[in-house]
């Protein structure tokens, strides 16, 4: 029998800011408490891997099919599976494109976004998630192996017919993001942004010196379900052109193995050194986009102020614009193929010890699933590592810097929103979220 164990009730608006302080009093540090995520690896290890794919359809409810997509994959690692049909690699495409468009759509709504337009790309997003199998909140598309759906030509076509609205309204979103961005970088607010430019801060507030993360395609360009991982520095050095999922282990590290802040870094730089962020700030400064709106946006957004909401809105259109280029193909109607997906039994049979990582760059950034097999059929380990993990240093250096500057609850919502973490205070409309800020004194030399 298992006994589920109840002990506190959180307020999905708040947030809980922790400012570190030195005995004297002077400002050390500030960070967003984690303790609200907890590690959900232990609900997977120990299971049967053939019923893997069922536990990650539900494992998150802000990003679903980010994890379904990253788990499904990391699974076919395991397994050995692959390459997917065509039609199974567009079906994909479509959900975690469309996925990505509806996640930002709410976040740019409840900061004051053009209605028309974000009510239009919500509609698609519905939608394209509908015709791929998403039509509950959690998608249940793909399997190893392939996908369990596929596309009739009236619905592609009904799509392809909608798309240009959708694209159109996807621009605008853009144009309205940068203009904000250049007039936030005029009025000399641009620090809260976390920007890389140094010239135009006057010294206000500390650029992110860490790397951006993100996942590219073959050619080494930005991919929302690429299937190398590209890391570019600060300094517009490449660290890692383009590793495979089965580098993983050899580019990432967590400082703190298994915590609820796991400190991850690079290992190319260590861990005092290899600070790094993901999201669509990263998904930017990692290589120029493939789709044209996108890639002259992309060109304004990086000569510009570089805000993180203004790359959301920037990769909204880009992930339209993939959408486009998807129904596009011809293929994605194809019936699906008899006998994909795999059978998920073939699974259980997967060696002792073998290793398999599945990513993709959700809504909110890099989202990894590393999975282990225990040679009996069952997980043996588990390693779930999402984009509020990866950009907690990032995170902590806006925060640090509104604190610097104001103690206005304002400040400190908006550089949660800048890094937008994995909770659902950032949907909540401007001026709402709720921040329950913690003081604590740090020891001397700690």
């Amino acid at each position: 029998m298992t006994r589920l164990v109840l002990d506190e009730l959180l307020d999905p608006s708040e947030v809980r800011v922790v400012v570190e302080r030195a005995a004297d009093g002077r400002l050390t540090g500030a960070r967003l408490s984690l303790a609200d995520l907890p590690r959900v690896e232990p609900l997977l290890v120990g299971r049967p891997i053939a019923r893997v794919p069922a536990f990650v359809e539900r494992l998150c409810g802000l990003c679903p099919a980010a994890h379904h997509l990253a788990g499904v994959r990391a699974l076919e690692a395991l397994a050995g599976i692959g390459p997917l049909p065509p039609q199974a690699v567009a079906i994909r495409r479509l959900l975690h494109h469309a996925s990505a468009v509806a996640a930002h759509a709410e976040r740019a709504g409840a900061v004051g976004g053009e209605r028309s337009a974000l009510a239009a790309l919500a509609g698609f997003a519905r939608s394209t998630l509908d015709a791929v199998g998403a039509q509950s909140h959690f998608p249940t598309t793909a399997a190893p192996g392939g996908v369990r759906v596929g596309v009739s030509p009236a619905t592609r076509d009904a799509l392809r017919h909608a798309a240009p609205e959708a694209l159109a309204a996807a621009h605008r979103l853009a144009l309205d993001a940068l203009d904000q961005s250049d007039a936030l970088d005029q009025s000399g607010a641009r620090g809260e942004s976390g920007a890389r430019g140094g010239a135009g801060d006057a010294g206000a507030d500390p650029s992110f010196t860490g790397a951006d993360v993100a996942l590219v395609d073959a050619d080494g360009r930005p991919d929302l379900l690429g299937t190398h991982l590209r890391v570019v520095a600060a300094d517009g050095g490449v660290l890692h052109a383009a590793e495979p999922a089965a580098r993983f282990d050899a580019v990432l590290a967590e400082s703190r193995p298994g915590a609820p802040a796991p400190r991850p870094y690079l290992r190319a730089l260590g861990a005092d050194r290899g600070r790094y962020r993901v999201g669509p700030a990263a998904q930017l400064g990692v290589g120029p986009l493939t789709t044209p709106l996108a890639a002259d946006a992309q060109a304004r957004w990086s000569d510009g102020a570089r805000t993180a909401s203004a790359a959301r809105a920037v990769m909204v259109l880009a992930a339209v614009e993939a959408i486009a280029e998807v129904l596009g193909d011809d293929d994605v109607s194809l019936p699906v193929v008899p006998g994909a997906p795999v059978d998920l039994a073939a699974l259980a049979g997967v060696p002792a010890g073998a290793v398999g990582v599945g990513w993709v760059d959700g809504p909110r950034g890099l989202l990894v699933h590393r999975y282990v097999a225990g040679g009996d059929g069952l997980l043996r380990a588990a390693t779930i590592l999402t984009p509020t993990a990866q950009n907690e240093p990032w995170l902590a250096d806006l925060l640090r810097a509104a604190v610097a500057r104001s103690a206005a609850a304002g400040a400190l919502e908006r550089a949660v929103r800048e890094a937008d973490p994995c909770l659902p205070c950032t949907a909540a409309p401007l001026g709402t979220m709720r921040l329950t800020v913690t003081d604590a004194r740090v020891p001397r030399g700690t």
